[in-house]
């Protein structure tokens, strides 16, 4: 579909209500997006602060950045993440307590990514679709955490990934085809199934 065409598509379908969007202003921004990639660049960022416990850390999500473009000074989003408490008790925590762990964080925003991905997809193409429940499962071995094993077994941390995606809609074969592919265009999909070779940049300050 030429730009002119997806032009049109967008202004026929101004005011059509699909999952709180309008389908013609997304598509115009579609449309936009696909004019002006650099613009639509986006960046987002997260800070975690450690707290006095071993692995808990209050993590926040403010400013982030469209086009190179800082957005978002007024955000501010705080995330506390632990351990649930069985397993603090077993590993020795003086005062367990129960909070998600940052795997299950990464599991989490894997989930909501690739329920949106699909409903954005599913506006986009006309597709019916009345509600996305995806359900993920990462089994992890801790060994190479607790320096059991040597980094060179690494790439055995985990098991392989299990995604589960229920999609509920009337839907033709052909939408059923479309839709089943929609997850891998999830850019936090992409994320934690693909490598993004990158060495932590690590500052060491004088303590005060």
């Amino acid at each position: 579909m030429t730009i002119d065409e997806m032009r049109h598509t967008a202004e026929s379908r101004k005011g059509e209500r699909a999952h709180g969007l309008d389908a013609g202003e997304h598509l115009e921004f579609i449309d936009w997006l696909e004019a002006n990639p650099k613009s639509g660049m986006l960046e987002f960022r997260a800070s975690g602060v450690t707290e006095e416990v071993a692995n808990r850390t209050t993590a926040t999500i403010g400013d982030w950045a469209l086009g190179g473009k800082k957005m978002g000074a007024d955000r501010e989003h705080s995330l506390e993440f632990g351990l649930p408490p069985e397993l603090e008790e077993a590993m020795g925590y003086v005062e367990p307590t129960d909070r998600y762990e940052a795997i299950e964080g990464a599991l989490a925003g894997l989930t909501a990514c690739i329920n949106g991905t699909i409903v954005y997809n599913a506006i986009r193409e006309g597709i019916d679709v009345e509600e996305v429940t995806t359900t993920v499962r990462a089994p992890v071995d801790l060994r190479v955490l607790f320096g059991i094993h040597d980094m060179d077994r690494v790439q055995d941390m985990y098991g392989e990934l299990e995604i589960d995606v229920a999609v509920t809609g009337d839907l033709t074969a052909g939408e059923r085809s479309m839709v089943r592919e929609f997850p891998r265009r999830s850019p936090v999909y992409n994320l934690v199934t693909f490598e993004h070779p990158n060495r932590p940049r690590v500052e060491i300050n004088s303590a005060a």
